[in-house]
């Protein structure tokens, strides 16, 4: 194997791994994001249904 070829695939690799890390730290970034608007989206459901929940009491 020559010299040029070892090196062209350490690289190859370094950049893969680096690519690698890009995408799983989009993906956490995303996930986190989506994890706090699902928190919001259930916060406002509850809120609904405790109102709704309120309306539909008959008063004593």
């Amino acid at each position: 194997m020559k010299l040029s070829r070892l090196i062209f695939i350490i690289a190859c690799v370094v950049i893969g791994v680096w690519l690698l890390g890009l995408i799983f730290r989009l993906a956490a970034w995303l996930i986190n994001g989506l994890l706090y608007v699902a928190a919001i989206i259930f916060i406002v459901w509850l809120i609904t249904v405790f109102l709704e929940q309120r309306k539909n009491q008959p008063k004593a």
